[in-house]
């Protein structure tokens, strides 16, 4: 198996999963949903879809920065800690952040954010080591592609879009303003 292909394994089986359960989600029976200005249950997931490209697409960015960096075989286990550790991060962004239980007070909703940052913090912290690493072990020509590329092949951090948006969506597919 090639390492675009092994990598696209380990992606896929990841978001096929997800996609799998957005799809059983959104067939789910679900009357009301369609009456708040919802999905109907046979629309695709765009949201799943979307997912899906931004992770191809950033897996075919991180094989794009591999190739220019030109490593060497002693050199390949640094990258591939990096690389994982950088998709790893990616996909639980892509994942986003777990729904809140319906009757949750404000302040476990933000403490549930900040926890969700925090994680986040250390794995960003875990890409920067894994980096740091393979920058170590990079020659002096690589470092300066590494200058350029390595930053480009993190994921920025962020804690989720707030939900804001859902009412304002309800009352407009319903014709309230």
């Amino acid at each position: 198996m090639t390492l675009r292909a092994a990598r696209c394994a380990r992606w896929l089986a990841p978001l096929l999963v997800i996609s799998l359960a957005a799809g059983a989600a959104a067939q789910a029976p679900d009357a009301s949903r369609a009456r708040r200005g919802g999905q109907p249950p046979d629309e695709p997931d765009r949201a799943a879809i979307e997912r899906n490209t931004l992770a191809l697409e950033f897996d075919e960015h991180l094989d794009d920065v591999h190739k220019r960096l030109k490593l060497q075989p002693a050199q390949q286990a640094a990258w591939d800690s990096f690389a994982a550790r950088a998709q790893a991060l990616m996909l639980d962004q892509l994942r986003g952040v777990a729904p809140y239980p319906e009757h949750e007070d404000a302040p476990h909703q933000i403490n549930r954010r900040v926890d969700v940052v925090r994680n986040r913090l250390a794995a960003m912290e875990d890409v920067a080591d894994a980096a740091s690493q393979l920058y170590s072990v990079l020659t002096e020509e690589q470092r300066k592609r590494a200058d350029e590329l390595l930053p480009t092949a993190v994921p920025s951090l962020y804690s989720g879009l707030p939900e804001f948006g859902k009412a304002a969506r309800s009352q407009s597919a319903s014709g309230k303003r």
